[in-house]
């Protein structure tokens, strides 16, 4: 059986009436069927901790804060999660190609691969895509808290413009600490993204070469910049513009520690193919082959970094925890997740 869970408020309100549509698709196509709906992410949590392995997979609607609370149900029952975008993001569903249209999901279902896919952990939550800290993540935070005043995508949009333009002008940049791996890499950083895919991938990458299944975060660090700095630096990013990466770290690692403003720190910790996801066939080697493709900025070596940070590549084309990135990274391999068929989803 497949198990269908939705949160009404995601994809301006679309996600309820999408859930139908492919629980249809899927009864027609032989699968059987159960559609949970769930009022918010709270009670859709308490749900992932207690629901018993009555389904073969987990199809989820919704952006990447639903899919990745769902992630916890999928993890704990050891049962393929498929994600169907249907929200404002995601990166994660996004970044293999993942569609909301009923033959694909149906395709995936008679025909994907199942594939292991590295999960991050903060505390007792879980994400897929990443997670940030600075002004990004604080104009996200704003926004999403009046999201059922903004249910069109337009609207959404704009409000972001806005909350942007008033934190520019009212509110002062934050203070983050940040240790990889043991190793301090900043300690007075404005922004900072911890991410298991491209984050903001197709508007304002920060994390290019991101792979969800090398068992390594990759870490953008935005140096102590006043506003106007930020911003400008920001914009030179969105453009692509010659020398957007310029003292701009990043780096790859398992242990993330992150503190704000001197606040209590969050431990960030990879968990290395910890769930299992249906993807479409070979959408995992199209992300590595982009991954190694990707644009990334000139080696930095900040003062702090010592030790494992300093060293050349592992010598299997990867670069060790933390350690800060060439321009064009070295070709990553191939994932060792092995493919399955996901036919077992029927009844």
């Amino acid at each position: 059986m497949v198990q269908i869970i939705v949160t009404p408020g995601s994809g301006e309100g679309r996600a309820r009436a999408t859930a139908r549509s492919l629980a249809r698709a899927l009864t027609g196509g032989g699968y059987g069927v159960h559609v949970s709906t769930f009022s918010d992410l709270k009670s859709l949590f308490r749900w992932t901790v207690t629901c018993d392995a009555v389904f073969s997979h987990l199809l989820c609607v919704g952006g990447d804060s639903t899919q990745s609370v769902a992630a916890g149900a999928a993890l704990r029952l050891g049962v393929p999660l498929l994600p169907v975008p249907n929200g404002f993001g995601n990166m994660f569903a996004r970044a293999f190609g993942h569609t909301d249209t009923p033959e694909a999901v149906l395709a995936l279902l008679d025909h994907g691969e199942v594939r292991s896919i590295d999960l991050g952990r903060v505390g007792t939550d879980l994400f897929l895509s990443h997670k940030s800290y600075g002004p990004l993540q604080q104009i996200e935070d704003r926004v999403e808290g009046i999201r059922e005043q903004l249910r069109s995508r337009a609207l959404r949009r704009f409000a972001y413009y806005m909350v942007a333009a008033r934190y520019l002008l009212e509110s002062p940049l934050p203070a983050i600490r940040l240790d990889v791996d043991g190793e301090r890499v900043a300690d007075d950083a404005v922004m900072v993204t911890v991410a298991n895919v491209e984050a903001y991938r197709g508007f304002l990458s920060l994390t290019p070469s991101a792979l969800p299944v090398d068992g390594l975060f990759d870490v953008f660090v935005m140096p102590r910049r006043t506003k106007a700095g930020l911003w400008m630096a920001l914009l030179k990013l969105w453009l692509g513009a010659p020398g957007c990466w310029d003292g701009i770290t990043l780096c790859r690692g398992r242990r993330i520690r992150v503190a704000v403003d001197g606040a209590p720190h969050d431990e960030i910790r990879t968990l290395p193919g910890a769930i299992r996801v249906l993807v479409p066939p070979g959408s995992v080697e199209r992300l590595v082959e982009r991954s190694a493709a990707a644009p990334a900025p000139a080696p930095v070596a900040p003062r702090r970094l010592t030790g494992r940070l300093s060293r050349e590549s592992d010598g299997r084309g990867r670069m060790p925890a933390g350690r800060a990135r060439a321009s064009r990274p070295a070709p990553r391999g191939r994932s060792r997740s092995r493919p399955a068929v996901g036919r077992d989803a029927r009844d």
